[in-house]
């Protein structure tokens, strides 16, 4: 009960049955202190340590003149004398002791234990049974899982989304296994040759276009353990991949390794052209018009699905389409049709405008058969009480990203929108970096005002503006930075605020810093003793680790009170990303075709429901979690 105590200033709880577990484990006493370790902190003091309040009353000619002799004593010294300077110069302000909390504003998170019997199945199949692209430390993770488990563990997991097996696939094959041991955990995660062409093609450009001996035999036993039949149906599906396709096996050396016969023989015809695609066949039929185009198309659904637009422009009407995919609407992936539903999605306003009755017959399709699919959906919600416990959100504000999801996202869904507590006064976002050499990372804010004029917010721009205010730009490592929103300010005069992290110098990438943490935190009171950060406070943070400079962290709707984790990398030129909202089709709209499809009744309160739907990690035996069950996006055991 003490570790559990510990944790809420930490803004984590347990539930009642991993506090039992936890008082009968004999690491009970270092708990507390790994759970730390993993906890990001702000190890810094910003450039006005009594922030905000020492900017919201400084001189603006003082606050320039202190910046323009930071820059001085960082860049300058390096441009006129060539030596490297490690610290800055910062201005001599007030700092007063920072010990008092701010009270808790926000619910405790729930973290949950696992045996470590299953430490690396689970996270393996947690990750993976999910049709999502992982992130990069989720890539990290099953790196590390991988080496661990069986063939037998591996082929209990479906990888469902390609890109993901793609990294299973050429970790495996990269590593220190025997040839025996990688042709059956290869085996046990390509469910079909197709896999394994994509899968080769993969592997053959991370290695330079060159495989060893070894890599070939492998490669050739293992397209010749799967039937003939499949073998040879996966040799051409498009023109452009049969092009592809004799690529590698130029590259693998086919003829030389080998060993069937059938197989070599599927393999010449297909160098001799005597093969034709499934894809140039389906164009022609749609192109010249031919009344059996929409059948052949059928034959492969997901094709057919991500060919509407195409199919549509060439006058084929939706009630025809539509009846070819309903009957196989349970083989369609769930991810394809919400990105297709909220990419053509629009305000019902819209609808009047006639450049959106293309996107309106799609939409035409994609309605019945999001709900079809979900009916396929064997899950725990079937024809039982369902109560929505999620007070902390705003599911008609939030948004589902599957293919356009963050990369830095982990557990925290990018696109869901926080309700922002009426307690809440401020919302700060903040940055954190330090690094062995001098690393210059900035934090903008760019806004919108209620008549829809611009606000910039950063070392380029305003320090403060009106509800907004920036704590200081600092060009060296082991620092900080600041921007506060005033939120009962900015309600009357701000729309909206986007906030965003860039790496202006010292790297390439983020991921070659050694630290860099960040966050968006709620405020009720400041002051000169109440501390700057407060873990227990933030609705979010994260060590940015990406391949990339810009990072469009979040945004604030002000009107709304919600707070969203955008994390999508910014690709603009300038210094400051824009807030795009994606709400057409929401969590909220989703969730209703969810419980249409399961014959779920909406309870009115947790005590009628049989169960109680929550965004995290459950507490109680009848509570299941949307995050952890991928939102129920494809196929689930009813246990």
């Amino acid at each position: 009960m003490t570790a559990n105590e510990e944790l809420l200033h930490l803004g984590y709880t347990l539930s009642p049955k991993d506090i039992i577990r936890l008082a009968k484990s004999l690491g009970v006493d270092s708990f507390v202190d790994r759970v730390k370790s993993y906890i990001g902190d702000v190890k810094a003091k910003p450039m006005y340590p009594n922030f905000p309040s020492q900017v919201m009353v400084i001189d603006e000619a003082v606050f320039r003149f202190h910046q323009m002799l930071h820059y001085l004593s960082t860049y300058g010294i390096e441009e006129f004398t060539g030596a490297r300077v490690s610290r800055g110069w910062l201005p001599e302000m007030a700092d007063t002791t920072k010990t008092a909390p701010d009270a808790m504003l926000l619910a405790a998170r729930v973290i949950s234990l696992v045996d470590v019997k299953d430490e690396y199945i689970l996270p393996y199949r947690k990750i993976l049974s999910v049709t999502e692209r992982m992130d990069d430390k989720q890539r990290l993770i099953v790196s590390e899982c991988v080496k661990h488990l069986s063939a037998q563990q591996l082929s209990s997991v479906n990888i469902t989304f390609k890109q993901n097996l793609l990294d299973v696939f050429n970790t495996i094959f990269t590593s220190e296994l025997s040839a025996d041991e990688k042709l059956a955990n290869l085996h046990a995660i390509c469910q079909h040759t197709g896999d394994v062409w994509k899968c080769m093609d993969y592997a053959l450009t991370r290695a330079g276009f060159h495989f060893r001996t070894s890599q070939k035999r492998l490669i050739v036993k293992l397209l010749e353990s799967y039937p003939i039949d499949d073998f040879t149906s996966n040799l051409i599906l498009s023109n452009k991949k049969a092009e592809r396709t004799l690529l590698m096996l130029k590259y693998i050396d086919y003829n030389e390794y080998s060993r069937k016969k059938e197989y070599a023989e599927a393999v010449a015809s297909f160098r001799n052209g005597d093969m034709h695609s499934w894809e140039s066949r389906a164009k022609y039929l749609v192109e010249s018009s031919n009344p059996q185009a929409l059948d052949y198309y059928a034959q492969r659904p997901g094709m057919m699905l991500r060919s509407l637009t195409y199919l549509i422009r060439h006058n084929y009407i939706t009630q025809d389409i539509l009846a070819r995919l309903s009957p196989n609407a349970a083989s369609l992936k769930t991810q394809t049709l919400i990105s297709l539903m909220s990419f053509f999605s629009r305000p019902e306003s819209a609808w009047k405008d006639e450049k959106f009755y293309e996107a309106k017959c799609v939409l035409d399709v994609l309605s019945p058969l999001l709900l079809d699919r979900l009916k396929a959906n064997e899950t725990v919600l079937r024809g039982k009480k369902i109560y929505v416990d999620m007070p902390e959100y705003d599911l008609d504000q939030s948004s589902i990203r599957v293919t356009d999801k963050s990369s830095e996202g982990g557990y925290i869904r990018s696109g869901l929108a926080y309700k922002i507590p009426e307690e809440v006064n401020r919302l700060r976002f903040f940055v954190y970096w330090n690094d062995k050499q001098r690393v210059d990372v900035d934090l903008h804010a760019s806004g919108i005002d209620l008549n829809g004029e611009r606000i910039y917010i950063g070392w380029n721009a305003n320090y403060k503006s009106g509800a907004l205010v920036f704590s200081g730009d600092i060009t060296h490592s082991d620092a900080a930075e600041y921007i506060d929103i005033d939120l009962n300010a900015a309600k009357d005069s701000v729309d909206t605020v986007s906030a965003n992290i860039n790496l202006y110098s010292g790297y390439d990438t983020f991921k070659e810093i050694d630290e860099c943490f960040v966050g968006a935190m709620a405020v009720s009171n400041v002051g000169e003793d109440i501390k700057l950060y407060d873990p227990k406070n933030c609705f979010f943070t994260h060590y940015l680790t990406g391949k990339y400079r810009k990072i469009n962290y979040g945004y604030v709707d002000i009107q709304n009170r919600v707070i969203v984790f955008d994390g999508v990398v910014n690709t603009d030129k300038g210094y400051y990303g824009e807030m795009v909202r994606n709400n057409s089709f929401s969590l909220g709209d989703y969730l209703d075709v969810l419980f249409r499809s399961q014959d779920a009744q909406v309870a009115a309160s947790a005590e009628e429901a049989d169960i109680v739907l929550v965004m995290g990690k459950p507490t109680k035996e009848n509570e299941v979690s949307l995050i952890d069950n991928n939102f129920f996006m494809e196929q689930l055991d009813k246990s």
